[in-house]
């Protein structure tokens, strides 16, 4: 047995030392200071594995409000203070965004750290285990009986629904002998309208087994919530809240309010989690929209969230997502919002076509791609055939940065922030506004 001290934060949280073999590693949940008993294997000659034994010291941990905190891999960081937190996360890529782009971010911490996020979906196991995912371990699930980060009136509606599946031994899916049929429940819990939902997602076919039923008739009883679904996908599928549908109670998802604006949450939709700490970033594009309001360019659309809420004066709004069920409530919503102006709304994968887009010169372009980044087609367009304005939104700045290397000849940047919509876990928000260079 060996040992290692561990000697800095990597900028995910892990604690980082020196192994006796010369290798940088990191251990979750480890500290400065932090002595570990470490074991050295070698299945080959030249493949080694350090794996953790335990620990021989450990810092006393500051600030942890959650019981499962160190087994759970929903949090990551609650072991270290908030102030450090957003210094270890924001740094890197204030530095790099600096060095790399020239480009200087404004960092904003989040004002409400805990109980913030409006959706959790728990993994169910025999048991009854109803939980997350084990930090590093997704066969482990970790039961959860009451989680830091959402609503305190989720953790309620947590603890009721286990008490009706503790009646039923047999319903959750036993992935092992394929017994049972409950996998996912999911919680949703709108920030600004208050409305619930909860979605129980099962195995294909468990409907004719005679605990559907029973377990049906306990939630109409005893749940809480505005909305309660039932779903089923494929039995192999490790999906929450997708597939064919039931709607026990109330409608097929939540509506939720942001500045002014409602907005209808299908089930299987995705939804800012933690819509509060997203509005920097709407404040930001609001601020700085131009006066000059002639075509909207939406990319990445999803829903038309950002055109239902800044598409007012504009003339024309044009819309592109790949989900064909998303371009159908856009044009709805849009149409229904906005009957003066011209609405184009289409279902284009923007990764393979973005010579589809259209070329408005003086403009607005709004877009919000997935982690991986908009992609070298579309950020090409941009540098082309851009308009005058852009807001880049990103999920995931290092993807935003080497998309922005490709179209920044063409564009100056006026100015971004970075926000922390996720405390204690490694996940930033950014935005960047660019104006096209004058030739």
């Amino acid at each position: 047995m060996d040992k290692i001290i561990i000697e800095s934060l990597t900028s995910d949280f892990l604690g980082q030392g020196t192994a006796p073999n010369g290798k940088k590693v990191s251990f979750p949940y480890a500290l400065p200071g932090d002595e570990l008993a470490i074991e050295i294997t070698a299945k080959r000659r030249r493949q080694k594995k350090i794996r953790l034994v335990g620990y021989i010291s450990r810092a006393k941990w500051e600030g942890v409000l959650c019981e499962h905190f160190g087994t759970c891999g929903g949090c990551s960081a609650q072991h270290i203070s908030y102030d450090k937190q957003t210094e270890i996360k924001f740094e890197p890529i204030l530095s790099s965004f600096s060095k790399e782009v020239s480009i200087d971010l404004k960092s904003i911490p989040a004002k409400t750290i805990f109980h913030y996020r409006s959706r959790m979906d728990f993994s169910v196991f025999p048991g009854p285990k109803i939980g997350l995912r084990a930090k590093g371990n997704f066969r482990h699930v970790v039961d959860v009986l009451h989680c830091s980060i959402q609503t305190q009136w989720a953790n309620e509606e947590l603890q009721r629904t286990r008490n009706i599946i503790e009646k039923f031994p047999n319903l959750p899916w036993d992935r092992r002998d394929e017994r049972g049929g409950l996998k996912y429940v999911t919680i949703r819990k709108a920030r600004f309208t208050g409305e619930s939902t909860i979605i129980f997602t099962f195995t294909e076919g468990f409907e004719s087994e005679p605990d559907h039923d029973l377990f049906l008739e306990e939630t109409k009883t005893n749940l809480q919530s505005d909305n309660i679904i039932f779903c089923y996908n494929r039995v192999k599928s490790e999906v929450s809240a997708q597939g064919r549908s039931t709607i026990l109670r109330g409608k097929g998802g939540h509506t939720e309010t942001i500045q002014g604006k409602n907005f209808f949450v299908p089930f299987d939709s995705f939804f800012q989690p933690n819509p509060e700490g997203f509005l920097p970033i709407l404040d930001f594009i609001r601020d700085r929209l131009p006066k000059d309001k002639p075509a909207l360019i939406d990319l990445f659309c999803g829903n038309g969230f950002f055109s239902l809420l800044f598409g007012k004066g504009f003339g024309s709004i044009h819309c592109f997502e790949l989900t064909p069920s998303s371009i159908d409530t856009a044009k709805q919503l849009l149409g229904e919002e906005f009957p003066d102006a011209e609405i184009d709304a289409q279902v284009t994968n923007l990764f393979m076509n973005a010579e589809a887009l259209p070329k408005i010169p003086k403009g607005v372009l709004i877009l919000d791609p997935p982690r991986a980044g908009c992609g070298k087609k579309v950020a090409e367009w941009i540098r082309d055939f851009g308009p005058e304005d852009v807001f880049y939104v990103s999920c995931n700045p290092e993807s935003q940065k080497e998309d922005i290397k490709i179209f920044l000849a063409s564009y100056t940047a006026k100015d971004g922030i970075l926000i922390d919509p996720y405390p204690h876990t490694p996940h930033t928000e950014s935005v960047i506004h660019f104006q096209r260079k004058q030739i």
